[in-house]
């Protein structure tokens, strides 16, 4: 799709790993329509197409967080260390649970009074948001008990587990009314993890992917056949 959602993290990963990538943007009725055709891999956006040596599509992969680690592999964004990677996996499953949290909430809510008072209700001191905050916030503290001085969820580089943090909830942020850091998230106790977010965003190559996504988004806006974006760089193949 042309927004962020459960892609960003997998542009972002390209981006700062300089792999060269084709981005095609659909609407919600093309994705209806080619689900109803069967032409979905599993149930939904994002899938990923995976060239041979020859530049051939090889095969395609879907389910985001599958994606996500596929990309983080080649762009040096997925800990070779297991343990660490094990604690990144923990960021992309638990970042799953709340977009189910979020979507459960929202299901038939189409009158702004309603959303709001479903967002109140995620975010009362026991709602389920802030049962996954606090979650989230656990495990930003562990990691600095063990010495990880970054303020990040695994070491003191960014990896894929904070591009879906980071894309995750900004996407509640942008879309979940009083959960932005001007309400929820600005909260002192959340102001940590809000850094992770503003760290990923301030990231250089982030920043310039994003700009030229704006950009792209609104030429798909403007007349949907211009559907197709190529990004720079090294063109990575796979093989089976």
């Amino acid at each position: 799709y042309a927004f962020g959602g459960r892609a960003e993290p997998l542009r972002y990963a390209a981006a700062i790993g300089g792999i060269a990538f084709e981005d095609r943007f659909i609407t919600g009725e093309t994705h209806k329509k080619e689900k109803a055709e069967g032409k979905r891999r599993w149930s939904g956006p994002p899938e990923v197409v995976v060239i041979d040596k020859d530049g051939k599509d090889l095969v395609t992969i879907a389910q985001s967080n599958t994606c996500l680690r596929y990309i983080g592999k080649l762009a040096g964004l997925y800990p070779e260390n297991k343990v660490s990677a094990a604690l990144a996996d923990e960021i992309l499953d638990s970042s799953e649970d709340v977009f189910g949290v979020l979507m459960g909430a929202m299901a038939g809510k189409e009158k702004d009074e309603e959303k709001k008072a479903a967002a109140e209700e995620l975010l009362k001191d026991d709602g389920k948001l802030t049962y996954w905050v606090k979650k989230f916030a656990c495990r930003q503290k562990e990691a600095a008990d063990r010495g990880v001085k970054s303020g990040l969820f695994v070491g003191e580089e960014i990896t894929i587990a904070e591009l879906k943090f980071a894309a995750t909830f900004g996407f509640l942020m942008g879309r979940l009314p009083g959960f932005g850091k001007d309400g929820y998230m600005g909260k002192d106790e959340n102001k940590a993890l809000l850094a992770i977010i503003e760290k990923v965003n301030a990231n250089d190559k982030v920043k310039a992917f994003t700009e030229q996504f704006n950009k792209n988004t609104a030429a798909f806006k403007e007349k949907a056949e211009n559907c197709s974006f190529k990004y720079g760089g090294k063109t990575v193949s796979g093989a089976l």
